[in-house]
C-alpha cells in the first residue's frame, strides 16, 4: 500500500470514533479546542477565518444565518449574491455581512468570485439556505488549525439530519456519486456536501488549475482536483436541517451533470498522466 493509501486509511479510521468535537479534543487533550480559539493563546483565532455564502434568493434564511456565523468574534462572512431577485443582498448586508456581486449565474461562479476575494488563512464555505449550522464550523476548522487536514468536509451522511431534509431520491443519488468519486479519486461518504473548510493553500490551487464548473457540479469538481493534487482530506459528521422553502437542486438533470463532470475530469488526469 503507498502512502496515500495509508494515510487516506488512516484518516478514515478515525472517524469511527471523531463523532464530535469533545471525543476530538479528548484524543487530542495537550491541543487547545476550537471552542477556545478566542483564547489569545491559541496559535490561530477567528480572524483568521472567512465565511463564503453563495446566495441566490436566499432573503429568508440569509439574515439568521449571517447573525449566527457573526457568533465568532473577529471572523468575516462574505456573502455572493448571484443576481437574486429578492431582498438576499440587503437582509445580508444589514445583518453584517461584506456582499459580492457575480453577474454569472451559477453556484461555481459565485464561489469562484468569492474565492478570488478571500483573503484569511482559513476559509468556511457553506450554502445560504441555513440548512447547514454554524455551529458545526468548529469541527471542521479544528483539524485544519491542528494541521491534521488540508480540507475539511462535512457530512451530512455520517451526520444527523431532519426528517424530510433529503429526499429518499436524492439520498440514493448522493450515495451513488459518492461511490464513484471513491472509486475515481479517493473515499468520501458525501460528495455533494455544501459544508467545506479549506486551507488557503488548496483554494490558491483550486484558483490556479481554474474552475469550469457553472452550477452544482462544483463541490465534485473541487473534490476531484484536491484529491488528484494530494491534499490531505477529512470528513467530520454534521447536522442537516430542513430549508425554508423548496430546493433548487434538480435531482435527476444536476445528478446526472455531476457524474459527467467527475467522470470526465478522471478521464482527463489520465490522458494527462500518460
Amino acid at each position: 500500500m503507498d502512502s496515500k493509501n495509508l494515510y487516506e486509511n488512516t484518516l478514515f479510521e478515525e472517524l469511527d470514533y471523531l463523532k464530535d468535537i469533545e471525543l476530538y479534543s479528548q484524543r487530542y487533550s495537550n491541543k487547545l479546542t476550537v471552542n477556545r480559539v478566542f483564547d489569545e493563546k491559541y496559535y490561530h483565532s477567528m480572524r483568521h477565518v472567512t465565511f463564503l455564502l453563495p446566495a441566490y434568493n436566499e432573503e429568508q434564511s440569509i439574515g439568521p444565518l449571517v447573525k449566527n456565523i457573526r457568533r465568532y468574534p473577529k471572523s468575516k462572512v462574505i456573502v455572493v449574491d448571484n443576481n437574486s431577485k429578492d431582498k438576499t443582498a440587503y437582509v445580508a448586508k444589514k445583518s453584517g455581512a461584506n456582499v459580492l456581486k457575480e453577474r454569472k449565474q451559477g453556484k461555481a461562479h459565485a464561489i469562484k468570485r468569492g474565492f478570488e476575494n478571500v483573503k484569511s488563512d482559513f476559509i468556511v464555505m457553506l450554502d445560504a439556505d441555513n440548512t447547514y449550522d454554524p455551529e458545526d464550523a468548529q469541527k471542521l476548522l479544528k483539524p485544519l488549525m491542528d494541521g491534521k487536514a488540508d480540507v475539511v468536509l462535512g457530512s451530512r451522511l455520517l451526520g444527523k439530519r431532519e426528517k424530510g431534509s433529503i429526499s429518499r431520491f436524492n439520498l440514493v443519488g448522493n450515495r451513488l456519486l459518492s461511490f464513484f468519486a471513491s472509486i475515481l479519486f479517493s473515499k468520501v461518504s458525501d460528495v455533494c456536501t455544501g459544508y467545506w473548510a479549506f486551507q488557503r493553500k488548496v483554494i490558491d490551487s483550486l484558483l490556479q488549475e481554474g474552475i469550469d464548473s457553472d452550477g452544482f457540479d462544483l463541490e465534485v469538481e473541487m473534490f476531484s482536483k484536491i484529491s488528484n493534487n494530494n491534499f490531505r482530506v477529512l470528513e467530520i459528521p454534521i447536522n442537516y436541517k430542513n430549508r425554508l422553502d423548496s430546493p433548487k437542486l434538480n435531482g435527476l438533470n444536476d445528478g446526472i451533470k455531476i457524474f459527467k463532470r467527475m467522470l470526465s475530469y478522471w478521464i482527463k488526469t489520465r490522458r494527462v498522466r500518460r
